[in-house]
């Protein structure tokens, strides 16, 4: 998502809303310009007595589709006519990070612990403590630079060389016309020479190829040794999907916009691993009623910034969940964002030790600029 306007907006804190009682709680919406590719939009709620929560609903569409929708949502609690159902899921998943990470501050608590007990469900034995870092992959999808094979190849190696084991890349998101399977093949193939065979390459299709299309490529990457296979076919397609697994014994992986049970369930056997994501299940909780709905390996969507980075890691320590993807290169200032909060060493998340996610934004960065602010109703019908 590219966006154009960062002026900021500040409305007072009357009318419906303001009057509603103690789940009214100060909200504001901070917008980072970081590429041509990616803004963050980072969410923040206050209560009464001071203690704060952090979201993000980074990737929900357009900025001004967001404002209309918490607008609306503060004024009146009602949801704006002309938003999407997708940008009003994912505003909600920030929502919900923000109350979970305030639930945690105020318990004193690391949200991860908080997450463990609502995965392991009421009256559970006590479960060991949650890992106190996470393995990451990382994504090079958004990282500057060409998209020509040796350029791709050498975004993969500079993730290597910074620790990481497994890559991410997706081949077939740049134009190629009908060149474009055997352009996405070469990328992958140049990737693998450069990393060797010790390093883990996972090729995310976006859903850009038919399935016609994608079929020749499917035994070049299994000699390639491909980790897995990504979106090939999306979730919602369980019969084109059933067909692809039918074409394959390589690892299939998807469902990173999957926010009903229903949708995981009618994929049952089909997909090896779920990539549920917190910000567009609604979520971290649905993200983890998705989780509980397949027999599948998960590994939790996250090609998004430092609050939904530290919300997906809590959850992936809480649920022991399989490698958790990281957007990487982007800008090199991204950890200055939570004042160090986003600590990395050889290809994993350090969680920190702190109540809640253990780390905020830091508002006077000055990438980091707030263009909303309003009471809201946490008690409407759209949480």
């Amino acid at each position: 998502m590219t966006t154009t306007a960062t002026t900021t907006t500040t409305t007072s804190a009357t009318g419906p809303a303001a009057a509603v009682g103690a789940r009214v709680q100060r909200a504001e919406l901070h917008h980072v310009a970081v590429s041509g590719h990616t803004d963050w939009l980072l969410l923040r709620i206050t209560d009464a007595d001071g203690v704060t929560g952090w979201g993000e609903c980074s990737d929900a569409g357009p900025l001004a589709a967001v404002l209309r929708e918490l607008r609306e949502l503060a004024a009146w609690g009602q949801q704006a006519p002309d938003v999407s159902e997708f940008t009003r899921r994912t505003i909600a998943g920030a929502i919900e990070q923000a109350e979970l990470d305030q639930a945690a501050r105020r318990a004193g608590r690391p949200l991860r612990a908080l997450l463990a007990e609502a995965a392991a469900g009421p009256g559970a034995p006590a479960a060991a403590a949650p890992a106190e870092s996470v393995e990451l992959y990382a994504n090079i999808n958004r990282a500057p630079g060409g998209r020509a094979p040796a350029e791709v190849a050498a975004t993969a190696l500079a993730a290597v060389r910074a620790g990481f084991r497994t890559v991410k890349l997706a081949p077939f998101d740049t134009p190629g016309g009908d060149r474009l399977p055997h352009l996405g093949l070469a990328r992958v193939q140049a990737v693998r020479e450069a990393v060797g065979d010790e390093v883990a390459i996972l090729v995310d299709c976006h859903e850009r190829l038919s399935l016609d299309d994608l079929a020749p490529l499917l035994e070049p990457f299994a000699e390639l040794g491909i980790g897995w296979l990504e979106d090939g076919v999306g979730i919602d397609r369980p019969a084109d999907l059933a067909r692809l697994r039918g074409l394959t014994g390589l690892t299939l992986a998807g469902g990173e916009l999957a926010h009903r049970t229903e949708q995981v369930e009618a994929a049952a056997g089909l997909l090896d691993v779920l990539l549920p994501d917190v910000k567009h299940a609604g979520g971290p909780r649905a993200a983890l009623a998705l989780a509980r709905a397949t027999g599948a390996a998960v590994s939790l969507h996250n090609p998004s910034g430092p609050v939904a980075t530290l919300h997906s890691a809590h959850l992936a320590a809480a649920i022991g969940a399989a490698p958790l993807e990281y957007a990487f290169g982007e800008v090199p200032w991204r950890g200055a964002v939570t004042g160090g909060g986003e600590q990395i060493s050889e290809g994993r998340l350090i969680l920190p030790a702190g109540p809640g996610l253990g780390a905020e934004p830091d508002l006077r960065h000055p990438e980091v600029v707030r263009v909303w602010s309003d009471v809201i109703d946490l008690r409407r019908p759209s949480c």
